[in-house]
């Protein structure tokens, strides 16, 4: 019997961690069935040599943190915790700054046109502001404005050149656009003044694997392991470009190290039920997709993949019941084995 190949090359929820307020449509816009897995991330204070070098003027720039997810010994946040703790630690300084800070607050209450329109008077006030750009910028962009986005980060940046969060975060922007390249050149100049800041290794993976360059994505992966131990979407991502090179059982390693330091990461019970369903371990296989539909029961291609390892099991009932349920939840490609299969 011919089955399908299954789908297996997923590159994990990308964190966007937003000045102004985060929605569900940019953290899908890598990967829709990474964002269906709802993680919950870790936040905290960014090192000090994440911190940006002193330059002339300074004291009237903003200082803007970068955070990680993930660092030893850290409990996980909320969505709301994660947000309220990042916009608490931004430090407002010189003209404008009462703008700035109100327009972050509007921002973070979902007003993002009223937001614009503070970080504008900010900008009013003194042009040559670069903060007042930057947030401006995160405002467009959360509003699919990219083109006036990539224009205020732009500026920000030729003003402030050595501030590492201007590159970051517009390096999210292109990796979103799908403008690979320019997102790489973002994040490697984010690692260049911040060294430390894992999240920006792991994004540079990320990039790589988009660009089909997945030993250099691997090599990438292993830094951000190397620095921080308990990234446990390094590992998920490493098993993705794993799995790319069909190193199956490695991959299958990566998946499980992940869900040990993160058990609610259903996304990696799919990929490595994925990867142990190539393996021809269809009932390991099964019990990870299992897994998946109980913490994620709305999740069509969960069980378009479970239909397949029951199949192979010996299964066809169980088989045509995911099935239907795959279509029932919207899956097209699970219409044609209904037809084939379960008549």
């Amino acid at each position: 019997m011919k089955h399908l190949k299954l789908p297996f090359f997923f590159f994990g929820l990308m964190i966007v961690l937003n000045i102004s307020s985060c929605n569900n449509d940019q953290k899908a816009s890598v990967t829709t069935a990474a964002d269906s897995a709802g993680n919950k991330q870790t936040i905290v204070r960014s090192t000090d040599t994440n911190r940006m070098p002193a330059v002339a003027g300074q004291d009237d720039f903003d200082q803007i943190p970068l955070v990680d997810n993930y660092a030893p010994g850290k409990k996980q946040l909320a969505e709301a915790d994660r947000k309220a703790k990042m916009f608490e630690q931004i430090k407002f300084r010189g003209k404008g700054a009462e703008e700035r800070r109100l327009g972050i607050q509007m921002a973070s209450k979902g007003d993002l046109n009223g937001a614009i329109e503070q970080f504008t008077k900010s900008i009013e006030i003194l042009q040559r502001n670069p903060d007042a750009y930057f947030y401006r910028g995160k405002a467009k962009w959360e509003l699919k404005d990219y083109k006036g986005a990539d224009e205020d980060f732009t500026q920000s940046i030729r003003i402030r050149p050595m501030q590492a969060a201007y590159y970051y975060y517009r390096g999210q922007m292109y990796l979103e656009l799908q403008r690979y390249s320019d997102a790489l050149s973002d994040f490697n100049t984010t690692i260049k003044w911040a060294p430390n800041y894992t999240d920006a290794i792991n994004y540079k993976g990320v990039v790589l694997a988009k660009l089909g360059k997945h030993a250099e994505a691997i090599a990438a992966y292993d830094e951000a392991i190397a620095k921080v131990p308990t990234h446990a979407l390094a590992y998920y991502n490493k098993g993705t470009s794993l799995a790319a090179l069909k190193k199956f059982n490695e991959a299958d390693d990566m998946f499980t190290r992940s869900l040990n330091l993160d058990p609610e990461y259903t996304q990696a019970y799919v990929n490595r039920g994925n990867c142990r369903f190539m393996l021809e371990r269809f009932i390991d296989a099964t019990d990870d997709y299992s897994k998946a539909v109980t913490k994620q029961p709305g999740n069509a291609e969960t069980y378009y993949n479970r239909a397949f390892a029951y199949q192979r099991t010996g299964k066809q009932s169980e088989a045509c019941a995911d099935w239907k349920k795959a279509v029932e939840l919207g899956h097209r490609n699970a219409v044609n084995m209904l037809d084939k299969y379960c008549k």
